[in-house]
């Protein structure tokens, strides 16, 4: 691939990129504003704040190593994915690590929640934990279209998992609402 090739798929994930985080934010916005409807702002602020943070910090201690790492060097051309690939399936167990150690964490040394107000903090924990390792089953197909310039399929698994983590949320608060 050429310099000229790699500049141009640059400035098309950028773009890309910037397009996907303003959509994110809108869509993120709109949810929010219709969730509130239905929910408390109780409830909101520990799921946007307490439980965002857990799986937000989950995600990055198991994962930004192996990205750094499995992106740095070269062009790729005398790369072996098949080891590249191999390594970044260990992000999923110290997924599951840090899983268990930050969920001790939110559950057990930081300050819970009224029971009356968010009565079902435990169970959510346990939930984002798993969601976060969920994630990092992508790990290595997302290293995969990172490293070869697959930049429309990395906008596309992008925005179809934002779009399905917002759909079920507006679901489950709607036809779920005593959760």
């Amino acid at each position: 691939m050429s310099s000229q090739d790699i500049l141009k798929n640059a400035s098309t994930l950028a773009s890309y990129n910037v397009l996907l985080q303003v959509m994110f934010r809108v869509l993120t916005f709109l949810l929010n504003a219709f969730t509130l409807r239905f929910v408390s702002k109780e409830l909101i602020g520990v799921v946007n704040v307490r439980l965002t943070l857990l799986y937000s910090t989950l995600v990055f201690l198991s994962r930004e190593a192996f990205r750094r790492a499995c992106l740095s060097g070269d062009s790729g051309t005398n790369r072996s994915w098949r080891q590249i690939i191999n390594l970044l399936w260990l992000t999923v167990p110290l997924g599951v690590l840090w899983a268990i150690l930050l969920g001790c964490v939110w559950l057990w040394l930081l300050e819970v929640p009224d029971v009356q107000t968010i009565p079902y903090y435990g169970p959510a924990v346990v939930m984002f934990a798993l969601s976060g390792v969920q994630e990092l089953l992508a790990e290595p197909l997302w290293v995969l279209a990172q490293a070869h310039m697959f930049v429309r399929l990395k906008v596309v698994a992008e925005s179809l998992a934002m779009v399905a983590k917002c759909s079920v949320t507006v679901v489950l608060v709607v036809f779920a609402r005593e959760w």
